[in-house]
């Protein structure tokens, strides 16, 4: 089997510097090791490696490697272990390589692909993908484009196992037969109503009584102060309330608005009896002078 081709170059120098000017001219550093290959520094054409990987396989493709002329002219086959790309421009800035023996198996995640509508998806259901790609073991020359699973005979609640995909000839599942690979599930929970939403997330102030409780005013929303009981006196401007108690002055200090009976504050000044602290005094000894005589 003929597997994609890329001319690869021996690296002299290492460091950000010499990789700087590589990418200048085109380049993309990288470096490929494996069981018979000591880590070997590489450039290659970037341009050329996504052409090579534009096919169903996808960074499954099996390469082979040409090293130039002047470095010996060998041939490796190799995979894609893994790449660094630029944050903005999607650029490759390095790529490492690990190599591949055509007479071992190796281990690669190969795509699922779902065919049919299922019978839960009719009434409503949803299909979860527990996995989009399943690990499998073959030869280089065997790596499976994809995996197909039928799912129209699944209904709401029922799933497809990892022991029911149906491997080609030579390849084998790495994965746990049990294991759930496709479901499909029931439809989501409708959105909750508004008014139902307030019932269940509003939280009562501290201290009040919660809706329904006694001295809750019927209706009331949670946390609302309870009715006033029958036969109560209205609060302070609540119709009908006396704007101040009887002989207190309108804007005293200390008065309590709407108590009757009650006294003026005692930081307003009573008015002062004539003739000041004397006349008290003379007016008392006079008057307890009257009553022995009687």
């Amino acid at each position: 089997m003929e597997f994609q081709k890329l001319a690869v170059e021996l690296r002299k120098e290492r460091g950000k510097g010499p990789a700087h000017r590589l990418r200048t001219r085109g380049l993309v550093p990288g470096v490929v090791y494996g069981r018979e290959l000591p880590s070997t520094p590489i450039a290659f054409d970037g341009t050329k490696l996504r052409r090579a990987l534009m096919t169903e396989l996808g960074l499954n493709q099996v390469l082979e490697l040409e090293f130039a002329a002047d470095t010996g002219g060998k041939h490796v086959l190799a995979m894609v272990q893994d790449h660094n790309t630029h944050a903005i421009s999607h650029d490759l800035l390095h790529v490492d390589f690990i190599t591949v023996d055509p007479n071992r198996e190796v281990e690669v995640r190969v795509p699922i692909a779902t065919t049919g509508k299922s019978e839960g998806e009719k009434l409503g259901g949803r299909v979860l993908m527990v996995f989009r790609e399943v690990p499998m073991k073959c030869l280089p020359a065997k790596i499976p484009v994809k995996v197909e699973v039928d799912i129209s005979s699944l209904n709401i609640g029922q799933s497809i196992k990892a022991g029911i995909l149906k491997m080609a000839d030579g390849v084998r599942l790495a994965l746990d037969p049990t294991q759930t690979v496709v479901a499909v599930i029931a439809p989501e929970a409708e959105e909750k109503k508004p008014e139902e939403a307030v019932a269940i997330e509003g939280v009562p102030v501290e201290g009040a009584p919660v809706a329904g409780a006694p001295g809750a005013a019927p209706g009331a929303a949670p946390g609302a102060a309870p009715a006033a009981a029958p036969g109560a006196a209205p609060a302070a401007g609540a119709p009908g309330a006396k704007p101040w108690a009887p002989g207190a002055k309108p804007g005293a200090p200390g008065a309590k608005p709407g108590a009757p009976g009650a006294a003026p504050a005692a930081a307003a000044k009573a008015p002062e009896a004539k003739g000041g602290k004397g006349h008290d005094k003379g007016h008392d000894k006079g008057h307890d002078k009257g009553r022995d005589k009687k």
